[in-house]
């Protein structure tokens, strides 16, 4: 999964990226401090954008139609001081996912990142212990808890809390919803 981070002041750019490495490793990010910079980066096919308004290169309507249509299947999330109704709400009508503002709790703006890009689930999940991305590799085989416990040489009530586990984590309904959405989620 890939994301662009655009901002054009260094310190906040690298705090955003800071935190969205710690809290999912394995994303790549590119990084860019002004408009044309996002654009050129954008045609890497980034999964989500994550926009300061206010970037050197362009003025912020006409520098984000440029990224979206330089990335249009992106996720894009802007992250801006600026508190001008008219504009925030000319943004909204750009498709963004959300408007996040600067003075937002850090955790508030990663939160709103994992709620709104697709793929972040799936980034976590890989995450997973081992052990549990076995019991779901397993279950996406058919296999009772029973034969799981058998083949892991585990008991079946560890299993079982593997399983809930696992299905709580997926907001599934039960295992087998679970396994359809690992699936849908390619994470088998």
């Amino acid at each position: 999964m890939r994301g662009l981070i655009c901002d054009d002041h260094p310190l906040m750019r690298a705090a955003l990226v800071s935190a969205m490495r710690g809290r999912w490793p394995h994303l790549e990010l590119d990084e860019a401090g002004d408009y044309p910079s996002a654009w050129a980066l954008a045609q890497r096919g980034p999964d989500f954008c994550l926009v300061d308004l206010s970037m050197p290169g362009s003025e912020p309507l006409e520098g984000l139609a440029t990224l979206r249509a330089r990335a249009p299947k992106a996720t894009l999330v802007v992250n801006t001081g600026v508190d001008d109704a008219g504009l925030l709400e000319a943004v909204r009508n750009f498709g963004v996912a959300a408007i996040c503002f600067k003075n937002a709790e850090p955790a508030t703006l990663i939160e709103t990142i994992r709620a709104r890009v697709q793929g972040i689930r799936a980034l976590e999940l890989k995450a997973l212990p081992p052990r549990q991305l076995q019991v779901l590799r397993l279950m996406a085989e058919g296999m009772s808890n029973k034969q799981i416990a058998q083949k892991l040489t585990i008991s079946p009530s560890t299993v079982k809390i593997h399983v809930a586990r696992l299905t709580e984590e997926l907001g599934a309904i039960n295992r087998t919803d679970a396994v359809a959405r690992a699936k849908s989620a390619w994470i088998l």
